[in-house]
Order: structure tokens, then sequence, then C-alpha cells
């Protein structure tokens, strides 16, 4: 408001010096001609002025609408995000009391049964014959304490809502540089070393796969985000999801959103999916909607088929274990072997990415065969990386 009016009394301000001129133009016996002339030129600087004023507002008022859609899309998320929160716990405290109910109800059948027990006994004292007979319950089954503890870290940075985050670089042989890096998340138990995990390979208590792969994507958004020297769209960050962030629909929704709020980021992230469900066509409708925003697809355990599909679907890559493209492993007789798997690649247009790569001379033979990027703990093992 104030430079609105600043802008008035400044226009007010140069019409009364223009009209000031001109009186003394006249009083002075300038021309006719000249006095139009001066007054032409001064209207056209005020229009001038006029112009670049409404043109900055008009710039100004743009950047003002799409400030307040990048923040009410945030809010839009953020509530989305503490409703689905709120609606976890609220199960999770039905889970407790109905686990809780059932527990008072076994307690009071056990009670139950003591006491019909308890009166048998009198009744067989009483009669002077019978015997009673107890059960002994078998012992039960152990806990591995490690895997407890992982899983308790587990949950711990799902509470937090928090991760840490690890990436391991791809080695691209033939640039001499990483051509991308696999995003972990890096869980530290209480006691015991910290691991790196890329996603749940079994279920754990209390935990929902789809916001821990939530977590991973805004991890990995944020990695890219603040370090984008080191990750870009020639080195993008390899996150692995599954079915169960594709199907759940407010999870997915957050993600969409993260890419629609920061569409610059969509090219430095990879999904990398398991081969099933690419190569099943499963959750078409959600990867075409990632693809729509220019997010790419990796393709793990490739068998050789659907290349040509793989292609269309926005998938440009394909990760298979070094040891199967190596022939090393038994029991394939079935299966590709590798070479043939580098073909098939070859001619689909596909990249390969050789995983668990397991020593230099495994390296060697994979470059002899075409396979530039390769990734395993023997050559560069996961790090972890300070957001």
């Amino acid at each position: 408001m104030q430079r609105i009016l600043l802008a008035i009394a400044g226009a007010a301000a140069f019409c009364a010096a223009a009209t000031f001129l001109l009186q003394l133009a006249v009083a002075g016996g300038t021309a006719t001609t000249d006095i139009v002339l001066f007054t032409s030129a001064a209207t056209l600087l005020l229009a001038l002025g006029a112009a670049a004023l409404a043109y900055r507002s008009f710039n100004r008022a743009n950047l003002v609408a799409t400030e307040l859609e990048r923040l009410t899309r945030s809010m839009d998320a953020a509530m989305k995000d503490l409703s689905l929160r709120g609606d976890r716990e609220a199960a999770k405290l039905g889970d407790l009391s109905a686990t809780v109910s059932s527990r008072l109800d076994a307690l009071s059948g056990r009670k139950a049964v003591k006491r019909s027990s308890e009166d048998r006994e009198v009744g067989a004292d009483s009669l002077g014959d019978g015997t009673v007979v107890t059960g002994a319950t078998g012992p039960a089954t152990p806990v591995d304490p490690e895997t407890g503890a992982i899983d308790t870290a587990i949950r711990r940075m799902v509470a937090g809502g928090v991760a840490d985050f690890s990436v391991q670089p791809i080695i691209a042989a033939g640039r001499g540089e990483a051509g991308g890096f696999e995003a972990h998340l890096h869980v530290q138990p209480e006691e015991g070393k910290p691991i790196d995990i890329r996603r749940l390979d079994r279920p754990v208590a209390d935990i929902d796969p789809a916001a821990l792969e939530r977590m991973a994507m805004v991890s990995a958004t944020e990695a890219v985000r603040k370090r984008f020297g080191e990750v870009s769209e020639r080195k993008p960050l390899h996150v692995a999801v599954s079915s169960a962030l594709l199907q759940d629909g407010f999870e997915f929704a957050t993600v969409l959103d993260i890419f629609k709020l920061h569409p610059s980021l969509a090219r430095s992230i990879v999904l990398s999916l398991p081969g099933d469900i690419a190569e099943s066509g499963q959750h078409t409708a959600a990867v075409e909607l990632l693809s729509g925003l220019g997010i790419r697809f990796a393709a793990e355990n490739w068998s050789g088929a659907q290349g040509e599909q793989f292609k269309k679907a926005g998938i440009g890559q394909v990760k298979i274990a070094a040891d199967r493209l190596l022939d090393k492993g038994k029991g394939r007789k079935a299966a590709s072997e590798g070479s043939a798997l580098v073909e098939a690649a070859r001619a689909a247009g596909l990249e390969i990415i050789a995983t668990d790569v397991q020593s230099e001379e495994d390296a060697v033979a994979l470059i002899d065969m075409g396979v530039d990027l390769m990734t395993g703990d023997r050559l560069a093992a996961p790090r972890r990386l300070k957001i």
C-alpha cells in the first residue's frame, strides 16, 4: 500500500512539474509546436513509467501466487501425513486394546479352569480316588537378540520421523567415476554395529513398509536438494521401493506431492523396482504417474524378458547379480546365460548394472563383457551421508 501511495505521489509531482514548465514556456513565448512536443514527451515518459510499474507489480503478484500455491501444497501434504500418522496411532491403540482385552479374557478363562481343577481335586480327595494331571507348556521360541535390536532401531527411526541416510556408489568403469548412488537407510541399534538397508526383506512388527519407503524417498529428495553438486541427473540416487508404496494411497500421494512441488528433483531419482513387479506389469497407473513427473526406473533381477516393454514403461536400466552374469551360480540351466542377458539388454536399449560384485577380477570380467556400471561392498561400501 505504501508503494502505491508513493507511486501516486510521484506521478502527481511529475504532472505538477510538467504543468509548471508548460506555463513558463507559454509565458516565454515558446512556439506551439515545441510546447506540443514537450507535452507529448512528458506523457510518453509517464506512460512508460506506469507500464514498468505495472509489469513489476504483475511479476510480483505471480511470484506471490506461486509461493502461496507451494505453501498450500506443502501444508496439504503435511496435513495428510499428520492425518495418516493419527490413523496409524489410532489403529495401534485399537490393536493394543484388543490385545489387552484378549489377554484379560484368557486370564479369566485360566482362572476359571484353575478353580474348576481345584474343585475337582477337592472332590477327588474327598472320594479317596482319582488323579489330577497337569499339562506343561513348551518353552517360547527364542528371539535373536541382534535381530530384535535392529527391529527396535527401525521402529525408533520411523517413530522419530527422521531417517539417517547412506549412499553406495555405482561405479561407472568407462568414465572412471560414480554413475549413480544406491540409497540406504542407516540403522544404528543401541548395541552392535549399524546396518544399511535398501528395503525391508522381512516383516517387522509395528512397521509399515510403505511408510519406511516413503521416508527413504523423502531422505533421498533432501539429499538431492541440499547436495546437488554430488547427486544429479548423470549421478542419480537409486531408491528401492516395492508394492507396499505403490499401492498405499496416502503414502504414494505424499511422494507425488514432493515431486510436484520440486519438479527439478525428479530427474535425479531412479526408482528401483523388484523384477516381478516390472515384468508382470503391476501398478501400471502408479508407474505412469511417476514417469509423467520425469522419474526414471530400474528393474532388479532381470530375467531377460519384456525388454521392449520395459523401455516403453520408462525402465532404462536393469540390475543383475554379478554371479549370474558371470555364470557362477548353480542350477541355472533354464535361465539365460550371462552373455545372452547382456546381448538381450543391448538389443532392447537397456543399461545393465551388475550388483554384488565380489572382487576386482569379477569387475574386470564384467567390463570385458561390456558391463560398465557395477556396485558391491568390495568395490565401495555404503557411507553415511549427512543431509
